[in-house]
């Protein structure tokens, strides 16, 4: 355990000497480092980026400038302290342009300039002493030279977005030589809003109002135009449409026409071929019935024929005496036995000849 609280002791007392010794670069920062004395005494020519850095008291210097885009505003009253109350250290807000334009006319004009520190040139901001005061040089290099470029525009040109877009990238290459002896660049230019004198914005609505009249009556003429060529290819078009449908209703009717020919000649084909097969299924049909029926008849003659002959002899006599003897039914026989003529019952022969008559004898097996 005492060697476990010495290990973290040493721990702290390191950290707390690197956190002496250590300096913190933000994300969003350049850090330039000082030498106060000593050999390399002075700015080291270097931009560092995030991260920790060696700092050795009274012998480092570190000097943390914004990385981020900064915010240049000219802006209306309104916008101003709204603006200011929630302004960023990056953001700077100042008061409108006021200028005259090149066809003497006042005019207050809204501009948003963004910027940032050239990479790798925070260090010469330090070095050539901007670092708290670059800020202030670069509004007042951009005030400058806004108030001479805007001003070659007319109050004509500052009612067509072509044209405030088109003097805004001027200007703005103009402010990219202008910055460079800061060690910033601009990054882009926005005229966010043009105000001229109460009479002269009277007159400039009232001129727009018959430009946007204009403008409506070109286009309902346009529009006049474009409906009439369309009702015309309507009308073409359903022409097209008409003939087209005419045109094959025709070629419908006519292959109707033929398929209805073909048709009717296949059914009466059809029926005619059905009526000769039938009659000629029925022919063969009553020919073979009449076949069949002489078959029949001259199989039961010959039967009748061979029964005949086989029942006229011998053997034939005794089976149909057989089935007579089988088939009779005597349920009661009364014999007498005072009458002389009446066999006695021990007598078999006479009580068959009684009963059958009298028969051949049977045929011998040598016979």
């Amino acid at each position: 355990m005492k060697a476990i609280s010495i290990l973290l002791f040493v721990i702290i007392i390191a950290l707390v000497l690197l956190s002496a010794v250590t300096q913190k670069i933000p994300p969003a920062a350049i850090g330039v480092k000082q030498v106060v004395f000593g050999p390399g005494k002075g700015v080291v020519q270097q931009d560092f980026r995030t991260g920790l850095v060696m700092a050795i008291p009274s012998y480092h210097r570190w000097h943390l400038l914004p990385r981020q885009t900064h915010f240049l505003h000219f802006v209306s009253g309104d916008k101003l302290q709204a603006s200011r109350n929630t302004s960023r250290g990056i953001e700077d807000w100042q008061q409108p342009l006021e200028l005259r334009t090149k066809d003497n006319n006042n005019v207050t004009i809204d501009v948003s300039l963004t910027y940032r520190i050239i990479e790798g040139s925070g260090y010469e901001l330090v070095e050539q002493g901007l670092r708290l005061s670059y800020v202030e040089r670069v509004r007042s290099q951009v005030l400058d030279v806004l108030r001479t470029e805007l001003a070659n525009l007319t109050s004509e040109d500052l009612q067509l977005t072509d044209k405030r877009s088109e003097r805004a990238a001027e200007t703005l290459q103009v402010l990219r030589n202008e910055l460079a002896d800061f060690h910033v660049e601009p990054e882009d230019l926005l005229i966010r809003a043009v105000k001229f004198l109460p009479d002269y914005e009277n007159k400039l609505q009232n001129k727009q109002l018959l430009r946007q009249e204009s403008k409506l009556e070109e286009a309902l003429t346009k529009q006049a135009e474009e409906d009439q060529k369309v009702q015309t290819q309507k009308r073409q078009i359903a022409a097209a449409v008409l003939a087209k449908e005419r045109d094959w209703e025709k070629r419908i009717q006519e292959k109707r026409s033929e398929y209805e020919v073909e048709i009717a000649t296949i059914s009466s084909e059809a029926h005619l071929y059905d009526r000769k097969t039938r009659s000629e299924g029925d022919a063969e049909r009553d020919i073979l019935i009449a076949e069949g029926d002489l078959a029949i008849e001259k199989s039961k003659a010959l039967r009748d024929e061979l029964r005949n002959e086989a029942l006229d002899s011998s053997g034939g006599r005794i089976l149909l005496a057989l089935e007579a003897v089988k088939n009779l039914e005597i349920p009661e026989v009364i014999l007498n036995s005072d009458d002389p003529s009446v066999p006695m019952l021990l007598d078999m022969g006479r009580m068959t000849r009684l009963l059958v008559g009298d028969s051949p004898p049977p045929p011998s097996l040598k016979d």
